[in-house]
C-alpha cells in the first residue's frame, strides 16, 4: 500500500502538484471565519413600501396636518375662526425592513489539463415581520416618511388684514418647509 502511494505522487507532474495546493489554500480561505459576529448569513436591507398612513386616532396625515395647523393658527392674535386645506404630493412611505440572505458557491470545472473554479452567490429578499399583541405579523417599519406639501388654502376671518396674512404665511412656511407661491390666505366671508 505505501509503495502504491509512493509511486502515484512520483508520477504527479509540477503542474498537478501546483493545482492541488491551490484548491487546498482556497479551501482553507473558504473556512476561515469573515470577522462578523452575526447568527445567521442575513444581510438586512429596507425596502420602501408605499402605503396611507394614519396618524393619532386614525385620522390620515392630511387630516392630521389640517388639524394641527388649524388649531395653531386660531390660537395666533388677528386670526379669528380658520378653516385650512392642506394638498399632498403623495400618501408617504413607510420603509420595511428586509432580510437578504447570501448564498455562495463553488462549481469546479475540469478539461483537459486545466482546471478552473466558479463562484456564484444568489440573493433572495424577505421582508421582516413582528407579531402583535393579538398575535397578528405586521411588516417591521424601520422609518416613515411623510409626504410633501403640494399647497396650503387658509380661510381665515382675519384673512383681509395684510398684517395677519403675513403672519400667517410665515407660520405655514415654518411649519411645513414651502415657499410663498404654494400658500394662499384669503378672507372668511
Amino acid at each position: 500500500m505505501r509503495e502504491k502511494a509512493a509511486a502515484f505522487f512520483r508520477k504527479q507532474k509540477k503542474e498537478q502538484w501546483m493545482l492541488y495546493f491551490l484548491l487546498a489554500a482556497i479551501g482553507v480561505v473558504l473556512l476561515l471565519p469573515t470577522g462578523t459576529k452575526k447568527t445567521d448569513q442575513k444581510a438586512e436591507q429596507p425596502e420602501e413600501t408605499t402605503v396611507h398612513q394614519t396618524g393619532e386616532a386614525g385620522l390620515s396625515v392630511q387630516e392630521e396636518m389640517e388639524q394641527r395647523l388649524r388649531e395653531a393658527l386660531s390660537r395666533m392674535d388677528g386670526v379669528g375662526a380658520v378653516h385650512v386645506v392642506v394638498t399632498l404630493e403623495s400618501t408617504g412611505k413607510k420603509i420595511v425592513e428586509k432580510d437578504a440572505p447570501t448564498r455562495s458557491t463553488t462549481e469546479e470545472n475540469q478539461k483537459g489539463d486545466e482546471t478552473g473554479s466558479v463562484i456564484s452567490s444568489s440573493q433572495d429578499e424577505t421582508t421582516v415581520y413582528e407579531k402583535t399583541q393579538n398575535g397578528a405579523e405586521t411588516p417591521y417599519v424601520v422609518s416613515e416618511e411623510y409626504p410633501a406639501v403640494r399647497g396650503v388654502l387658509v380661510i381665515a376671518e382675519g384673512g383681509g388684514n395684510p398684517v395677519t396674512v403675513q403672519e400667517i404665511q410665515e407660520a405655514v412656511m415654518a411649519l411645513f418647509q414651502v415657499g410663498a407661491n404654494k400658500i394662499k390666505v384669503v378672507k372668511m366671508k
